[in-house]
């Protein structure tokens, strides 16, 4: 019997929850190929030391501590398993912020991503966050730039 892949099966449900279910947007949020996501989602192939810090950096902290926690408990050596469970504590407040945010930021060219996440960064951990917003926002008034239709 074939072991069973927690990263593969914790991969494929974040990509079907947050990447409608599109495994080419996934990778290039986190920047990986979209063959090589195949090939993880299938249980095929498990992603480098390299690419887990990837996740890290690119996904939020709700998406990535899943990820992290199922790379672990697959390497965890078979006889052990099933006395050893490892659960995701999940940040509350700042992550949760971040979650409700929702920017797809495959989308924007690799320059703006990375304002964007500068920004969704300060937003979340600036107790005047609200004021930078007010900011923003009469900013983009006052300039005439087009606002974004949401989806």
């Amino acid at each position: 019997m074939t072991p069973v892949s927690y990263f593969s099966a914790e991969l494929s449900a974040l990509i079907d929850r947050d990447f409608s279910g599109s495994q080419l947007k996934f990778g290039r949020t986190v920047g990986i190929d979209q063959s090589m996501v195949s090939r993880q989602c299938a249980g095929l192939s498990m992603p480098d030391r390299a690419t887990v810090d990837r996740f890290e950096k690119t996904l939020s902290q709700t998406q990535a501590i899943p990820l992290v926690v199922a790379y672990l408990q697959d390497h965890c050596p078979l006889p052990l398993r099933p006395q050893v469970v490892i659960r995701a504590k999940l940040p509350s407040g700042k992550a949760q912020a971040r979650e409700n945010m929702k920017i797809d930021l495959a989308r924007f060219p690799t320059h703006q991503s990375a304002l964007i996440q500068g920004i969704v960064n300060i937003v979340t951990t600036d107790a005047r966050a609200a004021e930078l917003i007010d900011s923003l926002i009469k900013f983009c008034d006052t300039n005439g730039l087009p606002k974004q239709n949401s989806q």
